[in-house]
């Protein structure tokens, strides 16, 4: 297990050719990020999302198969008595 892990560690400190990553660059970037996107007052993308069709609210199908089985059933009523 200790070997297990120390193969871990050795292979996550390895350096596999990436550039150097500055954190307080990423951290402006980030930044710049998120005013651009609060200075876009283009919400032109949200329409098609606020126009899609609500969550249905019972099983599909499950009325007709109802109204199907009803039908059956005093058909066969009617055949039987008649």
């Amino acid at each position: 297990m200790t070997e297990q892990s120390n193969e871990i560690q050795e292979i996550m400190g390895r350096s596999y050719g990436m550039p150097e990553i500055d954190d307080d660059e990423l951290e402006a970037e980030l930044e710049a990020l998120g005013d651009e996107i609060a200075l876009d007052d283009d919400a032109s993308y949200l329409d098609e999302a606020s126009k899609a069709p609500n969550a249905p609210t019972a099983v599909p199908g499950a009325d007709s198969i109802t109204n199907k089985v009803i039908v059956v059933i005093s058909f066969i009523i009617f055949v039987y008595i008649g």
